[in-house]
This record gives C-alpha cells, sequence and structure tokens, in this order.
C-alpha cells in the first residue's frame, strides 16, 4: 500500500514539473534592442575602450616582455649556455615580467586613448566650422 502511494506520488510530481516546460512562445519575437549613442556617457565608452585595449594587449606584452628579459639575462651572462633562454627564472623573475608586460599594456590603451580623444575633437572642430 505504501509503495503504490509512494510510486503515485512520484509519478504524479515528474508529470507536474513537465508541465511548466510546455509553454507557449512569445507572440512577437524578442530581439535586443541596439544602444543609443546617449544611453551611455563619452567617458564609459572611453573607459571601456581603455579596459579592453589594456587586457587585450596584455597576452602579446607578456610573450614580448618574457622574451625580452630571457635574452636579456642571456646576452648580459655573455651567452653562457647554463642561461639559456627561461631556464634560470625565479619568483623575482616572473614578478618583473608580469610587472613589465602590465606597463607596457597601460601604455598602450593610453596611447590608444590620447589617439582616440584626438581624432574625436579633430572630427567635432571639422563639424563646428561647417
Amino acid at each position: 500500500m505504501k509503495k503504490g502511494l509512494l510510486i503515485l506520488i512520484l509519478i504524479s510530481f515528474s508529470v507536474l514539473s513537465l508541465l511548466p516546460a510546455q509553454q507557449l512562445p512569445p507572440p512577437e519575437p524578442l530581439l535586443p534592442e541596439d544602444y543609443n549613442p546617449e544611453e551611455f556617457p563619452l567617458w564609459a565608452h572611453d573607459l571601456r575602450r581603455y579596459e579592453v585595449v589594456a587586457i587585450g594587449s596584455y597576452p602579446i606584452t607578456f610573450f614580448a616582455s618574457s622574451l625580452i628579459y630571457d635574452f636579456s639575462v642571456y646576452a648580459a651572462n655573455d651567452f653562457n649556455p647554463s642561461y639559456s633562454m627561461g631556464s634560470q627564472r625565479g619568483s623575482n623573475d616572473i614578478g618583473i615580467i608580469i610587472g613589465s608586460a602590465v606597463c607596457v599594456s597601460l601604455v598602450i590603451a593610453t596611447v590608444d586613448l590620447i589617439i582616440n580623444t584626438s581624432r574625436r575633437k579633430k572630427v567635432e572642430k571639422q563639424t563646428d566650422e561647417q
């Protein structure tokens, strides 16, 4: 008797859990709307671009910093084979490589921000003259 009641409850919960999944589609398709230029302030767009450029350039600058650092250590030790590329790295060396990669990435993002701002001002100046 108890087994039959338990099976009936399990079946009813199983069937009831399927019911919410059978919904009708919305009457109109839900499409995302494009952002308006006035929706976000200009500084927010500049900050987002700065962030994307800085984070996006980091893997490249890390790789370049690692190669330059390893080669400089190799060359500073008169091209001794025991100091070949990547063989003599300590935690201090990794910190130097990461720090230099972050600094170079921030410099790249700052240069991009300056170029983008100067181009925007140039375009605004040309539209004001017309």
